[in-house]
């Protein structure tokens, strides 16, 4: 009985939340996924925030740890959002969300896009981590892709850097 009730609780959270969506106008930008505890996740609509995806097969998500590593060390603030590409037609979300529970730490949400959404309007492949650079307005700027190397992280940090650079002199006070 009680893992019936928490399908249905987990039910309804997946009816009930607020989709996070991109910061775009572009119809064919991917709509916000859920993470393995039903939670929104997506890039966020707030103005002016420079924010980063980083897109990867589900099988290869310990890929994207030196990346994210590296660019919470030089820039703690920034938005990171980890979005698991699964390929497959037979994929069920409770079935991706229970491994990912079981392998990942409680505080680290991926998002699962069982339609490979963000694969397909990026043209990724998504067998090496893609690192995505959104500007302040929700725009892609940069990409990124690869096993992480010291060597190709300063590139990487550059277009960041850059980004934070160009705020809006608001968002960058408050950040002070």
């Amino acid at each position: 009985m009680a893992l019936l009730d928490r399908r249905i609780a987990l039910l309804l959270l997946l009816c009930l939340a607020a989709p996070v969506t991109l910061a775009s106008d572009d119809p064919g930008v991917p709509a916000a996924l859920y993470d393995q505890y039903a939670r929104p996740v997506g890039l966020t609509t707030a103005a002016g925030e420079v924010q980063v995806a980083i897109v990867v097969s589900a099988k290869r998500l310990r890929r994207i740890k030196p990346w994210e590593v590296a660019l919470r060390d030089r820039f703690p603030e920034l938005v990171i959002v980890r979005i698991a590409d699964i390929p497959g037609a037979n994929a069920v979300y409770e079935k991706v969300a229970a491994t990912l529970r079981k392998r990942l730490p409680a505080d680290v949400g991926v998002g699962i896009d069982l339609e490979r959404s963000w694969a397909q309007r990026f043209e990724l492949d998504t067998q090496v981590p893609n690192i995505l650079l959104f500007d302040h307005h929700g725009e892609l700027i940069a990409r990124h892709a690869g096993m992480y190397k010291r060597d190709l992280f300063p590139p990487l940090e550059a277009d960041v850097a850059a980004a934070l650079d160009e705020q809006p002199a608001a968002r960058v006070a408050t950040a002070q």
